[in-house]
């Protein structure tokens, strides 16, 4: 019985999406949080989880989790045109976002929801945004217009404008200290201009720098700090420290530090400065001797923003690539990292124990792996100088291939979580883009590897019976296999026979120990994407772009199966010991198919573009993460017992309120509650027995006291109910008089759109007339009777 209940049902449990797509980026003060621009949204993103806790913008629905928003009904149909964010600034408990159509809306971070709404009247859409340290006045710069507008948003008014400067501010910064009312912005002219914002003065002007000034940081937060240092993309470092009276400010020190500098923090108690420069590098800069000393030297990232949390003590180092690293601000030791823009995932595979660690090829030349058990923390592995386009992966073993053309071979190290140690790489391995890597079963003994130009290579892989750290691959043999790009390559389960895919519309079976052809998989009308060996059978799985699956039996290469989707299938994978087949199209759905019978089971709706990777884990079989062009990573979970279980609690339910309802209606007591229990059930003959005992005791005021206790919902119920009756002219009295109690209601609700769902009304309207015809023509030959009678 419990298989006719749920087959088999997996669920999103955990959603990966993209959060950050380059612009203003904040840390919360506690640590906890990134608030990252994304387009028309702000995201929330727990620094734990890299999940989305919140949304703010337009269209996001903040108090709910992005992962799970989703469009109300009536909007379905409705195009809403996105007013993009420019910046946003962030307090203690609010967030104010600035909208190219030159709104401010200001959120509660608690609720998510807005709170005021306003225009900026500025010239041009605004560029910079900035919460004073108190959080209850916000500056914002213009883009077209050289002024500064502070806005007391509690008081709902502009407390001033500050004119005095050439250009829009790019950067602007308040004291961290409350006591101190100043505003510090950088103008066009790269010049540093201090006001008292509650006098409106100009105490000082900054004059040093050359270039863009990028980053602006104090030595402490108390309020006699007037000691604060400045970076630009002169390559220079200035300390400065204000004087009272004095307009100009006086440079402490001036530093060359050879290095274009995205952004400046004063650590240790202001005793160190660090610096982070375009290129990758972390300079710190000794407060008393002036010693420059390289801290970090990442030579693959450039960096565009450097944030720093005084609560926990930790660094966060934004790249251009939208990936955001974290360290611990004393030893610069990693702590996390965080993915904010995959592009497109291509590929990915298990690795490790129990298939702990996930290895993500997105389009880059960086590929990631995942620590699946901590949270999704990521590392980014660095090596390859082009696109990485397949992985494949046994045990402690990774093989990496790309658009480069090299095959490059990692290890997992056993003295740090979440690494990668490159073992060997060798250049040229194919003449043109390496699509595909397969590695063997049971312990890595080789790989085979595929290109687009058409060939395939099986390679031996051996490990030094000397040094067991060292390993080698050579290449075994070299083949022509397909007209076309192979797309697609694959070991079986005894790692003798190998299977290559193509866009020639054929799959084919080689021996992996001798370059001998077995067989040709013909049929497919179309190219075909992926190919797969079935775990328990001697069969072989294709998918193509003719939006078919097949199955092929390895004995006489025949076709056994097919499988019919709507648009390409790019991925399959066999699940459960070889008993369903789970298949990633071009749609972004996925279908759960059940081979014994040839039936959909499940059809999965979670990305929004096509599917190119999935990755099934093959210790459990228990759950499986999906990857796209739409850049969501998506892990999905078995949840058959769960919905067997809540499946089987439901019927148990419906058929103890069946029993209750027979009980009511066999005494004839408490017609009320029954009535709403047939309606619950979807049970007409019920709820018409009930109607029609109060027809017959002529209860006009019980009638409509049972229609008038109805909800919208037990309304739609009900007139389901009353179409089911007027079909039968036996019923239609019974109808009629139900169907006149609603559209009376109706008439006076101006809800009533919603309890006519599907046109209920205009679908019932032909009965009625049928009905209303019947009974005229009966009143008539009454009507005649009654005059032949008196005649008489």
């Amino acid at each position: 019985m419990l298989a006719t209940v749920c087959e088999k049902s997996y669920a999103a449990e955990a959603r990966y999406s993209n959060f950050y797509a380059g612009g203003d980026i904040t840390w919360s003060a506690d640590g906890q949080y990134f608030y990252c621009l994304n387009g028309a949204s702000v995201h929330q993103v727990a620094v734990q989880t890299s999940l989305i806790q919140k949304s703010f913008g337009v269209n996001s629905n903040s108090s709910t989790s992005a992962a799970d928003t989703k469009k109300p009904v009536e909007l379905d149909n409705i195009d809403v045109e996105e007013d993009t964010i420019t910046c946003f600034a962030v307090s203690h408990e609010h967030l104010v976002t600035a909208h190219r159509s030159g709104l401010l809306r200001l959120w509660e971070l608690a609720s998510g929801k807005l709170v005021k709404l306003w225009k900026a009247q500025h010239k041009g859409p605004v560029i910079r945004i900035e919460f004073s340290p108190c959080g209850s006045i916000i500056c914002t710069s213009g883009g077209a217009d050289a002024t500064l507008r502070l806005w007391d948003f509690s008081n709902n008014s502009c407390v001033g404008a500050l004119k005095d400067f050439p250009g829009p501010a790019w950067l602007l910064v308040f004291h961290p200290n409350v006591l101190r009312r100043e505003i510090y912005a950088v103008c066009a002219d790269n010049t540093i201009y201090v006001w008292n914002y509650q006098t409106k003065k100009l105490l000082h002007k900054m004059r040093g720098h050359i270039s863009m000034v990028t980053g602006i940081s104090f030595k402490n937060t108390e309020a006699d700090c007037n000691e604060l240092v400045t970076v630009s993309r002169d390559k220079v470092v200035i300390v400065w420290e204000l004087e009272d009276q004095k307009l100009e400010s006086k440079q402490l020190k001036v530093l060359p530090l050879f290095e274009e500098l995205e952004g400046v923090i004063f650590a240790d108690e202001g005793r160190k400065i660090i610096a982070a420069s375009g290129s990758g590098k972390l300079l710190e800069v000794d407060g008393k001797t002036w010693r420059i000393r390289e801290l970090l030297s990442q030579t693959d990232f450039q960096i565009s923003r450097l944030l720093n949390c005084r609560e926990l003590k930790q660094l966060a180092l934004v790249t251009s690539e939208q990936n955001i690293l974290i360290y611990d601000a004393e030893n610069l030791s990693p702590i996390k990292q965080l993915v904010g823009n995959n592009d497109e995932i291509l590929d990915m595979c298990f690795m490790g124990d129990n298939d702990r660690y996930l290895a993500v090829a997105t389009n880059s030349k960086h590929f990631k792996l995942y620590d699946t058990e901590r949270d999704m923390n990521c590392q980014l592995i660095v090596g390859h100088t082009d696109t990485v386009m397949s992985l494949a992966a046994s045990q402690n073993l990774l093989i990496s291939v790309g658009k480069d053309c090299s095959v490059r071979l990692w290890r997992l190290r056993h003295d740090q979580e979440c690494s990668l140690e490159p073992l060997l790489q060798q250049d040229n391995c194919h003449t043109s883009t390496i699509g595909c890597v397969a590695m063997t079963h049971n312990g890595a003994t080789g790989f085979a590897s595929v290109s687009q130009d058409g060939s395939m290579k099986v390679w031996q892989l051996a490990r030094d019976k000397q040094d067991r750290n060292a390993y080698s691959f050579n290449l075994r043999y070299a083949a022509l296999s397909h007209d076309k790009e192979v797309n697609c390559v694959a070991y079986a389960p005894n790692n003798k026979l190998i299977a290559t895919a193509s866009q020639d519309k054929t799959a084919k079976i080689w021996l992996s120990d001798s370059n001998s052809l077995q067989g040709i998989l013909r049929g497919h009308t179309r190219g075909v994407w992926s190919v797969r060996f079935s775990p328990v059978d001697q069969i072989v799985l294709t998918s193509s772009s003719d939006c078919t699956l097949r199955l092929w039996s390895l004995s006489n290469f025949a076709c056994l199966k097919r499988f019919d989707q709507e648009c390409t299938v790019l991925r399959a994978e066999f699940l459960d010991h070889g008993k369903f087949i789970l298949s990633a199209a071009s749609d972004g759905l996925l279908k759960l198919w059940n081979i014994k019978t040839n039936t959909c089971l499940q059809s999965l709706d979670e990305h929004n573009d096509r599917i190119w990777a999935l990755a099934v884990s093959g210790r459990s079989n228990r759950f499986f993460y999906t990857g796209g062009a739409d850049s969501k990573l998506i892990r999905f979970g078995d949840v058959t017992q769960a919905t067997r279980n809540e499946a089987l609690d439901q019927r148990q339910a419906t058929l103890e309120q069946e029993q209750t309802l027979h009980s009511l209606l066999h005494a004839q007591k408490q017609l009320h509650k029954a009535f709403v229990l047939a309606l619950n059930l979807d049970k007409p003959k019920a709820s018409y027995d009930i109607i029609n005992h109060f027809v017959r005791e002529r209860d006009d005021d019980g009638l409509r006291q049972l229609v008038d206790q109805l909800n919208v919902d037990q309304r739609v119920a009900l007139l389901q109910h009353v179409k089911a009756w007027t079909t039968n002219s036996r019923h239609s009295q019974v109808g009629n008089l139900i169907l006149r109690h609603l559209i009376g209601d109706a008439l006076h609700d101006p809800k009533a759109r919603f309890y006519n769902n599907g046109n209920m009304v205009e679908v019932l309207t032909p009965y009625v007339q049928r009905h209303f015809k019947r009974v005229t023509e009966l009143n008539k030959e009454l009507a005649f009777l009654e005059f032949i009678v008196k005649c008489m």
